[in-house]
């Protein structure tokens, strides 16, 4: 047989193996499914110039939620001064290229990038539409200095929820938050810390495929050559 044939087709198979295989990264969540805003709501930018969508108050804007770059965008409703129970706004997120799967230690990260650290209630889901709360936040009102330098971190393990891999979650505005604009849970990016890959497209799987398959046949061939000489 020859050699290099063979190592043609064993290369060819891993590369399919390779391309195939879920990879591990660390995304943030990359698609806005929903949001109400309460009072107060709004986006923030305290970017070093790096933001580039929408911002002001009463103002939402999917890309300030995408990417860890001091850009905020304020869930709204808070409290009022007297107490006063305002309607919390709310986000619904996804992750679109993978799931967030219980792991060792935590498994995803909330920054806040804004003043105060806000409080807030996490849900959960695997298909979108049947949530299980997995974390609340009461919020410290005396920890005021979040920000892109210095982000509000909340790391949550979803082992406690009794679901294995996550695509999709939920962010009330709860607990202790600030008032005025931008209020309430002023949220910049979520994170994956744990993290599988859906598999590729199917184009990019079936070229490599092809390739390995037309590797294997050369080497069958060249071996038939050969038995027959």
């Amino acid at each position: 047989m020859n050699k290099s044939m063979s190592s043609l087709g064993f290369v060819a198979i891993l590369a399919v193996w390779a391309w195939a295989s879920p990879s591990h990264a660390l995304p943030f969540a990359d698609s806005v499914i929903s949001f109400a805003g309460g009072r107060g709501f709004g986006v923030d930018d305290e970017s070093p110039g790096t933001y580039a969508g929408e911002w002001g108050e009463g103002v939402f804007d999917p890309l300030a939620v995408m990417s860890l770059d001091g850009a905020v965008l304020g869930l709204g409703g808070a409290p009022d001064a007297s107490g006063t129970p305002i309607t919390p706004g709310a986000i619904t997120m996804r992750f679109t290229t993978g799931e967030i799967i219980d792991g060792v230690g935590a498994d995803l990260r909330l920054y806040d990038t804004f003043s105060f650290a806000d409080g807030f209630n996490l849900d959960i889901s695997s298909d979108g539409s049947s949530f299980s709360h997995a974390f609340s936040f009461a919020g410290d009102l005396t920890q005021f200095s979040c920000s892109l330098a210095a982000p509000c971190v909340t790391d949550v393990d979803i082992s406690g929820t009794g679901l294995n891999a996550i695509s999709y979650l939920r962010i009330t505005a709860a607990g202790n938050s600030s008032q005025g604009f931008p209020e309430a849970y002023t949220l910049d990016a979520v994170e994956a810390l744990n993290f599988q890959s859906l598999p590729v497209s199917e184009p990019g799987t079936l070229a490599l495929a092809g390739m390995a398959a037309a590797a294997l046949a050369a080497t069958r061939r060249r071996k038939n050559m050969m038995a027959g000489e």
